[in-house]
């Protein structure tokens, strides 16, 4: 059983590290229907999860020279509040007695709604878009990307789905970064707020820290695999990639929102 947990944590840990892809594309899918979570408990575990395997990427995308650090400071900032509240707020109606099934329910709704409205942003920027190489911020992008960030960490807490779904397109929409900028600003982002988010639903005992760690010593064992796809693989190449795996979650998770 070790063994199995540890390959599945592989595979998660190199699409996360390769992509920006993770917490609600691959984990939650994972934890529910390989490891039978409820949907308070995979959210939890994923986002402790993501938090543990994000760190060692976001080092490696720091040594890389694509993390455009104070753009993601800034970005860290206005999303840290949200993503904390909407994690308490979630977690206090997942304690009322009787209202188990509706929060599950509508958690689902939320994290198929933002992988849906995630991809139409993502096609947009990725067919529509005149490719850019910008590497400063501007003032300018990020007062626009002010009210998404926001909504953004109310997702990203209350359901776990953050970094290529939620995170990825909006910083490829609105600062402008360029494929691999944008999956190691959204991987350190995103480190940082499912820590949070983890913390708070801590509090009530969902999150399974076993079954964490495993998954997390298989990711750490990819990194080297990771690394080297991040420095030959093309930015179209990566593209792609993400796109097929936002396209799967969104398919999987409407088709589980149904299933209620």
């Amino acid at each position: 059983m070790i063994l199995t947990e540890l390959a599945i944590g592989a595979v998660i840990g190199l699409i996360i590290s390769t992509t920006g892809v993770g917490g609600g594309v691959i984990v939650l899918p994972i934890l529910t229907y390989f490891f039978g979570l409820n949907a308070l408990a995979a959210v939890a575990t994923a986002n402790f999860l993501s938090m543990l395997m994000k760190i060692s990427s976001s080092y490696m995308h720091f040594r890389l020279g694509n993390i455009p650090f104070k753009g993601a400071m800034i970005v860290l900032a206005i999303m840290l509040p949200s993503t904390f509240l909407a994690s308490l707020l979630v977690t206090w109606l997942g304690s009322l007695e009787g209202y188990e099934k509706q929060v599950e329910w509508g958690i689902n709704l939320l994290v198929a709604a933002a992988i849906i409205f995630s991809l139409y942003l993502f096609v947009q920027r990725m067919f529509f878009a005149a490719p850019t190489k910008i590497t400063v911020v501007q003032a300018s992008q990020l007062k626009s990307m002010a009210l998404p960030a926001v909504l953004a960490g109310i997702v990203l807490g209350a359901t776990g789905v953050g970094g290529g779904v939620v995170v990825l397109p909006m910083l490829l929409r609105y600062m402008q970064l360029n494929i691999k900028q944008a999956i190691g600003t959204s991987i350190f982002v995103t480190t940082v707020l499912s820590g949070s988010s983890a913390l708070a639903y801590a509090q009530e005992g969902y999150t399974d820290l076993k079954l964490a760690l495993i998954l997390c010593v298989g990711a750490l064992i990819v990194m080297p695999v990771a690394k080297y796809l991040l420095v030959h693989l093309s930015e179209r190449t990566f593209q792609y990639i993400t796109l097929l795996l936002i396209t799967c979650s969104a398919v999987m998770m409407t088709l589980n929102l149904f299933s209620f």
